[in-house]
């Protein structure tokens, strides 16, 4: 069987860590034909690695979208604020779409991309990755068994790891909402989308947060705009880019934090992108505006009640669940891919230890790019993250948001009727 060709818009992490590296482990499933991508050394790392001719490379989606498809599916790995006009353009002009979560950064422009791969019956598949990992897919079984009974209340804890979160929400692309989006959308609408897939129906919410840390007042020395210019408590300071970054090279030079700092896997090359880049920046001088911890209170359908926590101060990255039902209780790490459950009667538990997949995010990645080629080649049965579908979850993200920062409770179904 020929391999599904595909175009790639927007080669940067994603597109070339996760979409394209799939890619590469399967040529049997997957050929990418074209490329699509503003930076030029991002665009030729991709090119070479996918041997993509220099007339299939491109700057812009535009310049695509005005001609035949190139290829039957595609891959918008955009910026998120890019999402709305980059979709639009390119449904229009004939592909099917695996679209970067979130689907865009407003509710009525989500509503506005699912509404317009219905009317135009194309498939826009989001990258919800984390319904197909392993780890999640195992977690949905154990609650779908019956095992625990009715589920009484459930505590969804999202950690990240501390240099994770000032490299991507303070340094990094999503620390400011006015270049992306707030930070319970771009982190967690994927732990919302979980709670959906799981939980069924959310009815009403309230949540609380802000952010206390990353301030230019959380520091009660002068210290300067940059790490790279000599800074006082840099010997004290866990987010010193200099330290984090040549560990992350010395650890895993291609990791996927080293990759947006820099192409030049050297440490000279490391350092010369900390003092120019935004990566460089002193997390307590930086533009960031986003929360650095959230809680959202749901009740779903049939009186569940659900917390969800985000924050970005652990020490080590993944989420924690816990899970009280009427039979038993279930303990998930998702760091340690495990999960105990205790039942209540006999005073038993049981641990079962789940094995990552290839790739990123515990196999995710993998089996997300698999269902959409799948999709492609005819199959739409493994496409679990249609746009119409992960509309409900983006929904509570931006219903979340609103009930930060008003204090009151929100309805989902009078949020959803307030948007037409």
């Amino acid at each position: 069987m020929r391999p599904v060709e595909l175009v790639m818009v927007g080669a940067g992490n994603r597109g070339y860590l996760a979409y394209g590296a799939f890619a590469e482990r399967n040529p049997g499933e997957a050929k990418f034909v074209a490329v699509v991508e503003p930076d030029d050394g991002r665009r030729a790392r991709f090119a070479n690695a996918h041997r993509i001719p220099v007339e299939r490379q491109f700057r812009s989606w535009e310049e695509i979208a005005g001609q035949r498809p190139l290829a039957p599916g595609l891959v918008n790995a955009t910026g998120d604020r890019t999402h709305r006009s980059s979709t639009l353009g390119l449904l229009a002009a004939g592909y099917e779409m695996l679209l970067e979560k979130p689907i865009a950064t407003t509710p009525r422009e989500c509503l506005e991309i699912a509404s317009a791969a219905e009317s135009g019956g194309r498939l826009v598949q989001i990258a919800h990755v984390l319904r197909y990992a392993p780890f999640f897919v195992e977690l949905r079984d154990i609650v779908a068994s019956g095992r625990l009974g009715a589920i009484v209340s459930v505590d969804w804890r999202e950690n990240l790891v501390y240099w994770h979160f000032v490299h991507s929400y303070v340094r990094g692309n999503w620390g400011n909402s006015s270049r992306a989006g707030p930070m319970i959308l771009t982190k967690c609408c994927h732990d919302l989308d979980l709670l959906v897939w799981l939980f069924g129906s959310c009815e009403r919410l309230s949540s609380s947060g802000s952010l206390t840390h990353f301030t230019r007042d959380a520091v009660d020395v002068e210290v300067p705009e940059r790490c790279t210019d000599g800074c006082p408590i840099a010997d004290g300071c866990p987010y010193f880019a200099p330290r984090i970054y040549l560990d992350r090279l010395r650890e895993n030079p291609s990791s996927f934090a080293l990759a947006a700092v820099t192409l030049d896997r050297t440490p000279e090359g490391v350092m010369r992108a900390l003092e120019t880049g935004p990566y460089g920046r002193c997390v307590y001088r930086s533009d960031n505006d986003v929360v650095d911890h959230q809680v959202v209170l749901m009740h779903f359908a049939g009186g569940l009640s659900v917390s969800l926590t985000m924050q970005g101060s652990s020490h080590v990255e993944g989420r924690t669940v816990r899970i009280d039902g009427t039979r038993a209780t279930l303990l998930a790490n998702e760091s340690r891919g495990e999960f105990e459950i205790h039942d209540h009667r006999t005073g038993t538990a049981e641990r079962i230890v789940k094995p990552r997949g290839v790739g990123g995010h515990g196999g995710g990645d993998d089996a997300l790019m698999r269902a959409f080629v799948g999709a492609l080649r005819g199959d739409r049965a493994g496409v679990l993250t249609s746009a119409r579908e992960s509309v409900t979850s983006h929904l509570m993200a931006f219903a979340a948001e609103q009930a930060r920062v008003t204090g009151e409770a929100v309805d989902l179904e009078r949020y959803r009727a307030s948007l037409g």
